[in-house]
């Protein structure tokens, strides 16, 4: 029996986990906040085709092609759910009528410093072009992949997959969310952190182009941002196709052409979806990342976590719901390693981001330092969450019941958190 009086109005409220839903009850007074539901497009494959026909900032794909032997395009992995497949259809369409044919096309996976896809996540991201085009998994950490670019006015030297600098047109494909340290995923992060090498990401990935705090939604005066977009210019980008869904996973905008205005109106679509605005602080904020393939490890979650952040009152309880069907990630061997939330803090500011995923683990230890964390989920134990300063349950029902005094505090509770800016009014 959940710790509430007699007679207490409740709420139910349910959270997406992996393919399916869990909920609970909560008091009456709970907010739940969702992003914007916008209405998906009726037809999908015909608004990607459309915006690839009719090109912001740049000629269309066809004229871009013309004396171009080898392409290279860019495709998202396994943890963002873009509609891969259809984009790669429609641009190979497009390219094959401009006369190249499907053994000039070589597919980029933008893996960052993620693990690399499997043949299986391969087969389920692209589909029918499997076993058609050459992929290649890009490897941050295999020299023999990358190719040196140049440097950005800030220093930052750009090394990038050899493979899409060998081709002589270059494509990138994306969707566009929030993003807690770029604003805004899509574009240019296809290039930067996606298909660069280690020795880029370790300083593009640290202090002080890193922002030190959540910015989803910010990308003026983000250097993040910033270099990023540098980078990519570097690189050399000639055409982006990138999507822009709602919190159901329905897609509601489709943009294509130049590298920067393209993806400013890909933007544009996405803050009025999910800009939103709540009245204060909350003392306990219940948070999912919107299930499978958000929720498809730790590290994943961890960008509903960096949500609640912005929302939570110091000293408050953050909630992450999370099925984690992958487990944990490379970076919690980072926070099992240390002695204190302050040790994983100190090393990041000092040592930077690491091949082990140690921004990740300082992202964490960042949000344990001023709110207590618990997670639920059935694929960590509670004891392996211990050892990185969490606390770990397997029922959500179970978590409500150890909450003290549910009914003299705030309460928010976001289902689709990676989905939503909050802005606090005032």
């Amino acid at each position: 029996m959940k710790q509430f009086n007699k007679g207490s109005k409740l709420k139910k409220v349910k959270f997406p986990y992996g393919n399916s839903f869990i909920d609970t009850e909560l008091p009456i007074n709970t907010e739940v906040l969702m992003p914007e539901y916008i209405q998906p497009l009726n037809n999908p494959l015909l608004a990607i085709k459309n915006a690839i026909l009719h090109p912001i900032g740049s000629p269309r794909l066809s004229e871009v092609s013309l004396g171009r032997d080898s392409v290279a395009i860019v495709i998202n992995d396994i943890t963002r759910p873009s509609p891969t497949e259809t984009m790669l259809t429609l641009i190979i369409d497009e390219l094959v009528k401009s006369g190249i044919s499907l053994d000039q096309i070589t597919v980029i996976i933008a893996n960052g410093n993620h693990e690399l896809c499997s043949d299986e996540d391969i087969k389920k991201m692209v589909g029918f072009w499997f076993s058609k085009i050459l992929i290649i998994n890009h490897d941050c950490c295999d020299e023999e992949q990358l190719s040196f670019v140049g440097i950005t006015k800030k220093g930052l030297p750009v090394y990038v997959n050899k493979y899409y600098i060998q081709a002589s047109l270059r494509i990138l494909t994306g969707i566009i969310t929030p993003h807690q340290s770029a604003g805004y995923s899509g574009g240019r992060k296809s290039v930067v952190p996606g298909i660069a090498g280690l020795k880029t990401l370790q300083i593009h990935h640290s202090f002080p182009i890193r922002p030190e705090f959540p910015v989803m939604g910010v990308i003026n005066g983000n250097s993040f941002h910033e270099e990023a977009i540098q980078a990519a210019e570097l690189a050399g980008v000639d055409f982006i196709v990138n999507v822009v869904k709602n919190y159901k996973g329905e897609l509601i905008g489709a943009v294509a052409g130049d590298l920067v205005n393209a993806h400013l109106q890909g933007v544009a679509i996405c803050e009025k979806a999910w800009v939103k605005k709540v009245r204060q602080r909350y003392d306990i904020v219940f948070v999912s990342p919107g299930g499978f393939p958000k929720d498809i490890d730790l590290h994943q979650a961890q960008k509903a976590v960096a949500v609640a952040e912005q929302v939570t009152k110091i000293g408050g309880t953050i909630v992450l719901i999370a099925k984690c069907c992958k487990g944990v990630g490379k970076f919690g061997q980072v926070l099992k390693n240390a002695k204190s939330i302050e040790e994983v803090i100190r090393d990041f500011s000092i040592n930077g981001f690491s091949a082990n995923h140690s921004s990740k683990a300082y992202m964490y230890a960042r949000a344990l330092k001023k709110f207590k964390l618990i997670i639920v989920t059935n694929n960590i134990l509670p004891n392996e969450l211990a050892q990185m300063f969490m606390s770990g349950f397997t029922s959500l029902d179970e978590v409500v019941f150890t909450l003290n005094n549910l009914e003299d505090l705030s309460i928010l509770c976001m289902p689709y958190a990676i989905d939503c800016i909050p802005v606090v009014q005032n």
